[in-house]
């Protein structure tokens, strides 16, 4: 089973990441603004040769982070799990791990439904202006 693992917890960059068979298999981080998250993934998934289709489910780190970046990303993931209709992990990452720790604790081997999402969380209330 492969998993396309996506953690937009920093403001200044996105880590994105390949789980094959519950482990890391590749990772890379993008130096990339939350407005180019999504240019940023699709030329990382182009030189890695591999489509939204390649992936039986998507993982996202749902934050706590910055308010924008935890937003965008987990829109990006819960919008790619609908259009391909594939289920989606929504991710909790109070510690700040590394892709390669937070995929070693995180197990995948239960798929959640398809249909359902992943909700940003805050670990303050927002400030939305």
């Amino acid at each position: 089973m492969m998993i396309l693992f996506v953690c937009g917890q920093d403001i200044r960059s996105l880590s994105i990441g390949l789980v094959r068979d519950g482990a890391l298999e590749r990772d890379v981080i993008v130096a990339a603004s939350p407005e180019q998250y999504l240019s940023a993934l699709a030329e990382t998934l182009s030189d890695w040769k591999l489509s939204v289709r390649d992936f039986d489910a998507i993982a996202v780190v749902t934050g706590p982070g910055s308010f924008t970046s935890s937003r965008v990303s987990a829109t990006i993931a819960n919008v790619m799990a609908f259009t391909s209709g594939i289920p989606i992990f929504a991710i909790e990452n109070h510690e700040r791990m590394n892709l390669h720790d937070l995929a070693a604790r995180t197990d995948f081997s239960a798929l959640p439904s398809v249909g359902q999402y992943a909700v940003p969380i805050y670990d303050r209330p927002p400030h939305i202006t």
